[in-house]
């Protein structure tokens, strides 16, 4: 990467110092070819890297760039492969930053707007405009600045007339010049055509199109400035903010740039700024859906958008009741895994992924150098997460997803510290960020016995002695911190790693003697004090937590540490003086970009005038920026130096290197005056200190004193208590065997509760049987209470239909009675009768039998008459 770039900028450079010597057309065309050559390699994104402020030559490249753009007299060309080349630049978010912050574009890219401001749109009016709204994006521009009303002015010119291509990024602009800032939004209040400008912005949303950046862009626009105005109400009031939200999700869901969803994710945390929109949030009926579209972004999208997506999901979980809703959500997107499994996605592309809990650590698990603050972002949520489950009381399942992560955590707390590294400053946030995220685990025991098996002491010994050894804290005792970027957060890796071992003493003891070693060793004071005098709260309740720990230990060092407060608190003072005095020397030169236009250009003639980072709007014209006549009277200089003959030059020349050498001159008497002032603060300052430390020690002298006699007196006291001594050693001995007695008994307590243990184990298994039976019992007890009150109206029913029997019965029994009389009486006439029936049968017998000779004789007869006829027909 490095060496496929760096011949490219070496002869940009080269390019660009011969067309600023000799402006002609061929120097022209020679530097728009390596322009070219440059603007083709730095479309790849891991080229862009080697463009970090960090690197000497590159910044003399980009310097070259802003100075030719600078310049009114460059050609439209060039001005444009220039701003091609910036535009391929500004993909990378330090770069962008870097190019606002040290390089002042902002100005420069509003001058050309300004000096091509007519009434024909050219190409080069569009680009300015577009990488200015990528520019300004996520960056406060002062309204005090010169060039600002004139660039309002422009844009809602622009807005507000006829469709063409500049309204987009004339929207975007303004929508990144309005976000957070007052005075230009009170500004654009006060315009006359204030009202015609929101309705003009009011009607991008209504569009046929319906272009998404249009659409987000206006939103933005409108909670910017009309947030509680009548329009605003329109969007914002409780009966349409549903559909807002409804919108502003569905642009985020929807858009098919990175852009979009960025400005959308900005859309939605202004709002929740407010707290009726916050409130509305939290009631808001799809809620539950967006989330979990939201959740799914997080493995659909880039390094950079999957940022802003994780920042939309931590102010999510800011607000009352949400972050809840956030985790049931990803309950119910997450299937929980084996370990070799989990450890199989975990090595795919974060695409191939569909878990948003895993997708989650994938970007948890990446380098910083490679993924940016995506890792960050990522640890950030996963600590709100698990925070949540632990602490709300509802572990679920997650425990072993929490397990699984621990080895990525401690691999990336093993990682290799180069103070050299470009990215060391994200890998320290890392490192903190991790620490941070194993003390919320420490909440769940489960969790908390697994970082005890697999935190080495070693790595927490490492973090501490590389922090001893390295930091500016430690080194330089609180001086020239602001020269070293990464000395704060490695503060943060001290107090955190000692408040990680806080969590874990008990279960490691190892780690509670280096606990207890740490915080009596006077290298650690340098630490507490940075942290107890910072200005961020969560940094002070952890210092302000150790020291309470520590000050229980006897070699706590309590006098170095008081010390120490004092001395960064006056080290604090000073630095605001020397604040306040560069600001009102400073200021009046910056405020004006056209006095940096007329009095020097933004080049760098050699690398060694490349001033510091963080520096560079301070930088005076003795020190690198240098203006055509300064470059001339330096060219008269170096031939003076060399001994060459100096025909050419002219009197006035040489009385303008004079006045030039007197004027820098001046301007650093001037400085050392203004030091010398801020020393004598300083030494009235130090003088009050020494008076106090006199006071104190004459307060030290007298408690001395005190000290003094109170030890005799000790003296005095100890003699009786070597003598109470003696008799309490007897007694201890006494008791020792009393002890040894009760050890044994104890013992046996133990075995005995260790036995009614397992019992009560089976009484439990038991109680939880004899509860199932119990609720089937319950059950079946139901169903016979229902079945009873069935039973007790049928039995009602009978009791009454018994009753109505009874009086049946005794009617019958009367009826029986007289049946049985009745029958009486027939029974006697019946046996008469069968008397008299027997003789009648008798008789009849008699005369069946007579009857019966008289058929024979009739049959006898028959025949004989039968057999007389045949034998007369014969």
């Amino acid at each position: 990467m490095k060496m496929e770039a760096t011949p490219c900028v070496k002869a940009v450079i080269l390019a660009a110092t011969q067309y600023r010597n000799n402006k002609t057309d061929t120097n022209m065309v020679y530097l728009q070819r390596q322009l070219d050559v440059l603007v083709g390699i730095t479309t790849k994104r891991s080229v862009l890297k080697y463009f970090t402020p960090h690197n000497l030559l590159p910044t003399e490249c980009i310097t070259v760039i802003v100075d030719i753009l600078q310049d009114q007299k460059t050609k439209q060309s060039l001005a444009l492969k220039c701003l091609m080349l910036l535009q391929n630049l500004v993909a990378d978010n330090e770069i962008r930053e870097s190019l606002q912050r040290l390089f002042n574009l902002t100005p420069v890219l509003a001058g050309i707007i300004k000096l091509h401001d007519g009434s024909v749109v050219d190409s080069l009016t569009v680009e300015c405009v577009d990488l200015l709204q990528k520019v300004t994006y996520g960056y406060k521009i002062s309204y005090e600045e010169n060039y600002v009303e004139d660039l309002l002015l422009f844009v809602i010119k622009q807005i507000m007339g006829q469709v063409n291509e500049l309204k987009k990024p004339c929207l975007g602009l303004l929508a990144n010049i309005c976000r957070d800032n007052f005075a230009v939004q009170s500004y654009i209040r006060n315009l006359d055509n204030y009202k015609s400008l929101c309705k003009s912005v009011m009607a991008n949303l209504t569009g046929e199109k319906n272009d998404l950046m249009l659409v987000v862009f206006s939103l933005s626009i409108i909670s910017s400035i009309c947030l509680n105005e009548g329009i605003g109400d329109k969007l914002f009031q409780k009966k349409n903010i549903n559909q807002t939200f409804s919108m502003t999700f569905s642009i985020l869901f929807r858009g098919d740039s990175g852009v979009t969803r960025c400005y959308a994710v900005d859309l939605m945390m202004d709002m929740l700024k407010n707290e009726n929109i916050k409130q509305s949030l939290s009631v808001f009926d799809n809620l539950g859906t967006c989330i979990d579209g939201v959740l799914k972004l997080i493995y659909s999208s880039t390094a950079e958008s999957v940022v802003k997506i994780f920042e939309l999901l931590l102010a999510f979980c800011a607000v009352e009741g949400v972050r809840s809703t956030i985790c049931k959500c990803i309950l119910s997107l997450t299937t929980l895994e084996d370990r070799g499994r989990f450890m199989e996605l975990l090595s795919l592309p974060v695409s191939q992924i569909t878990d948003p809990l895993l997708a989650t650590v994938h970007w948890a698990s990446q380098s910083v150098e490679t993924h940016d603050n995506a890792p960050l972002f990522a640890l950030d949520f996963l600590t709100e997460f698990y925070e949540e489950f632990i602490y709300s009381g509802f572990r679920a399942k997650f425990s072993l997803h929490a397990q699984l992560l621990m080895p990525m955590l401690i691999e990336t707390l093993k990682i290799t510290l180069d103070v050299n590294n470009a990215a060391f400053k994200k890998i320290c946030i890392k490192i903190v960020k991790v620490l941070q995220f194993l003390s919320v685990l420490c909440g769940e025991d489960d969790i908390k016995r697994k970082i005890c098996e697999l935190l080495d002491i070693s790595i927490l010994t490492a973090l501490l002695d590389h922090q001893y050894n390295s930091n500016y804290v430690a080194l330089r005792s609180i001086k020239s911190v602001h020269n070293q970027d990464w000395s704060e957060q490695g503060v943060d890796i001290v107090i955190y790693s000692l408040d990680l071992m806080t969590k874990l003493q008990r279960q490691v003891p190892k780690i509670d003697a280096l606990f207890s070693t740490s915080l009596q060793d006077s290298r650690i004071v340098p630490f507490l004090s940075y942290g107890l005098t910072s200005h961020e709260r969560n940094r002070v309740q952890v210092t302000l937590n150790l020291i309470a720990m520590g000050s229980s230990l006897d070699g706590f060092p309590v006098i170095l540490l008081g010390d120490a407060i004092l001395a960064c608190n006056t080290q604090k003072v000073e630095e605001e003086a020397m604040f306040t005095y560069t600001r009102k020397t400073s200021c009046p030169q910056q405020s004006n970009p056209l006095h940096r236009q007329q009095n020097g250009s933004y080049g760098f003639e050699n690398k060694e005038n490349i001033p510091m980072l963080g520096q560079r709007n301070r930088v005076t014209s003795d020190s690198g920026f240098k203006s055509q006549n300064e470059t001339a009277i330096e060219s008269i200089l170096e031939k003076w130096q060399t001994g060459l003959e100096i025909k050419e030059t002219k009197t006035t020349e040489i009385i303008e290197i004079y006045e030039h050498k007197l004027q820098s001159l001046q301007t650093k008497e001037s400085q050392l005056e203004d030091l010398l002032e801020a020393k004598e603060m300083a030494l009235k300052q130090s003088d009050r200190i020494i008076a106090q430390n006199r006071s104190r020690h004459a307060q030290y002298e007298a408690e001395a004193h005190k000290m003094r006699a109170l030890l005799k007196e000790s003296e005095r006291a100890s003699e009786q208590y070597r003598e109470q001594l003696n008799e309490i050693t007897l007694k201890k001995e006494s008791l020792q065997n009393d002890f040894d007695m009760t050890v044994q008994e104890n013992r046996r307590a133990s075995e005995q509760l260790s036995k009614l243990q397992d019992e009560r184990k089976q009484l439990s298994k038991q109680l939880k049987e004899t509860e199932t039976k119990l609720e089937k019992l319950s059950e079946s007890h139901k169903e016979l209470q229902s079945e009873h009150k069935r039973n007790e109206k049928e039995r009602e029913e009978l009791e009454e239909a018994i009753d109505k029997l009874r009086v049946d019965m005794s009617q019958a029994e009367k009826l029986k009675k007289q049946l049985k009389h009745q029958v009486a009486s027939l029974e006697l006439v019946c046996q008469k009768h069968e008397a008299d029936i027997k003789e009648k049968d008798t008789k009849l017998e008699e005369l069946q039998t007579e009857l019966d000779k008289h058929t024979q004789i009739a049959a006898l007869i028959h025949s004989l008459s039968s057999g007389k006829s045949d034998v007369s027909k014969k």
